[in-house]
């Protein structure tokens, strides 16, 4: 009796499940969370024994469900329930994914009116990303300047007893720029943090800085860069309120809905001399172009700036007709970043690894950039999947 009981039990799960996954995937979920869909991984010998299928096929299943806000809210409260609860706050379970297409076990600290990644440090990860920048500096024309910017998170900028739950990130992000190659300019953007770290330069709900850090670091580049930076207190300022970021998501609490966080942007094309258009590929492989926006204020989350993420993003700033092309190799870290870039650079190109589908060498012949600039916050650095799509580019 116990053994039909166990079986029906499983049958009746196995029937819910493929309910579920017939049906028309959650996609409005997916798009919240400011990444695209997974997709089915390649079915190989070496896909296999690597483990590759295996995380990806969990990825693709995840993100294919119907229903599927539904059952990561419910994950949610069952992870919250997994977390301990120090003196220092609350420490939370989840998964991450960064949007190409795996998933890894994330742990944040809910503490001080904040949601904070915390960081483990991975040296053979550190190894991979470090041999990426060096393929670009051994690659790329000699003419071309490359430069490397990575950015800590704020758990880093709290006070010690916050702070030392984790690796150092100063430590990480040091050992990855001690091992760049001498034609590699390194970009300080952890100091600058540092230095405005009581501003409000992180999102309290999400994994990214606020348009203030992104500044801050702006300036940092350029003065790595040798050129001038445009001063925020030239531009008029907006505020998108209400926003309930990605790490919000993954916690089963609250509290941050009394105060959530505030997008104060600024106003860096008074004059609409800054045009931004998006560049892909279709289902056939073709070009594709369509208009875009810098800052779209119909969206009340991250996805404001650009809209979300895209295969190519051509700012020009037709006032600066004179001045330099960048091309930034991003994730969605550059989405803050690039409109005070702009106020800096005749062109400001955006690629982002995880959805172009075409060549680098492709960027370099149609834009002919004077600098490129590889651009990623410290945990990305932790994806080596992440690494081989920016090492496959090039």
């Amino acid at each position: 009796m116990k053994n039909k009981l166990v079986i029906g039990a499983f049958a009746l799960m196995l029937a819910a499940f493929i309910v579920v996954l017939s049906l028309p995937a959650d996609t409005e979920s997916i798009e919240a969370e400011n990444r695209t869909a997974a997709t089915a991984p390649p079915l190989s010998e070496e896909t296999v024994f690597s483990g590759e299928f295996a995380s990806g096929f969990e990825s693709f299943i995840g993100d294919s469900v119907g229903y599927r806000s539904f059952f990561t809210q419910l994950s949610k409260q069952i992870e919250s329930l997994e977390g301990f609860t120090p003196d220092t706050g609350s420490v939370i379970s989840a998964n991450k994914d960064i949007g190409t297409g795996t998933t890894q076990k994330m742990t944040l600290l809910v503490a001080d009116g904040a949601i904070m990644e915390m960081f483990e440090r991975n040296e053979d990860n550190e190894r991979v990303y470090t041999e990426m920048v060096n393929h670009y500096a051994e690659k790329l024309p000699e003419d071309i300047e490359l430069f490397n910017m990575i950015i800590p998170t704020q758990l880093e900028f709290q006070e010690p007893i916050y702070k030392n739950l984790q690796d150092s990130q100063k430590d990480a992000i040091d050992a990855i720029y001690a091992g760049l190659d001498e034609r590699v300019t390194a970009v300080d953007a952890y100091s600058a943090l540092e230095e405005h770290k009581d501003e409000y330069i992180y999102l309290r709900t999400d994994h990214h800085w606020t348009p203030l850090g992104a500044y801050y670091a702006y300036r940092a580049f350029m003065s790595a860069e040798g050129g001038e930076a445009a001063d925020k207190d030239d531009f008029e300022s907006g505020a998108i309120q209400n926003f309930l970021g990605y790490l919000y998501d993954r916690v089963n609490s609250s509290d941050f809905e009394a105060e959530p966080d505030v997008i104060e942007w600024y106003d860096v094309d008074p004059d609409e001399h800054i045009t931004t258009v998006m560049h892909g590929l279709d289902d056939d492989g073709n070009p594709t172009t369509y208009s875009g926006t810098m800052y779209d204020r119909t969206k009340a989350n991250y996805s404001f700036f650009f809209g979300s993420d895209h295969p190519i993003v051509e700012m020009t700033n037709e006032d600066n007709t004179g001045g330099k092309t960048i091309v930034l190799l991003k994730e969605s870290y550059s989405n803050a970043l690039a409109p005070w870039l702009i106020k800096s650079y005749y062109k400001v190109i955006l690629v982002d690894p995880r959805i172009y589908k075409g060549d680098f060498e492709d960027v370099l012949s149609d834009y002919s950039p004077d600098e490129v600039m590889i651009v990623n916050y410290i945990l990305t650095t932790n994806f080596p999947d992440y690494c081989a799509l920016l090492t496959d580019l090039y």
